[in-house]
């Protein structure tokens, strides 16, 4: 296999992971956040907005915005999950 294909896998699965804590912080605190107007509320929802917009496509409208959060959550960690896979995979064919 390509060494920079390794690489781009590396990468990626970084990636999801950093998403992934940040979808599960934001979830974290939109479900415990009493405060509407809460800064920190703001700045996650904003942090996360554009793989929430994504996966919100493909819920009905009108889904709970905590539930879209976990929903999201759920699809990065499984993305993460088969990233991790695909770069044992790769990491052993060379």
């Amino acid at each position: 296999m390509s060494p920079v294909l390794l690489r781009l896998v590396t990468m990626l699965r970084l990636l999801a992971f950093m998403v992934l804590i940040y979808a599960g912080l934001a979830w974290i605190v939109e479900r415990r956040s009493q405060n509407p107007q809460s800064k920190v509320r703001a700045f996650f929802r904003l942090l996360i907005s554009p793989v929430v917009r994504l996966v919100a496509r493909f819920l009905p409208p009108g889904t709970a915005y905590v539930r879209v959060l976990a929903v999201t959550t759920g699809v990065v960690a499984a993305v993460w999950v088969a990233l991790v896979i695909l770069d044992e995979v790769l990491g052993r064919m060379q």
